[in-house]
């Protein structure tokens, strides 16, 4: 799953590859298709 990542401080968000969470067995996941 693609991810924006503040790695440091100060302007800047940085696109990485984050691995897909697991959800708990109280827990949802939810997919997210578009935003704006």
């Amino acid at each position: 799953m693609k991810a924006l990542v503040k790695v440091a401080a100060g302007p800047g968000l940085e696109l990485t590859d984050v691995p897909d969470p697991t959800p708990g067995p109280t827990d949802v996941l939810v997919r997210v298709l578009r935003t704006g």
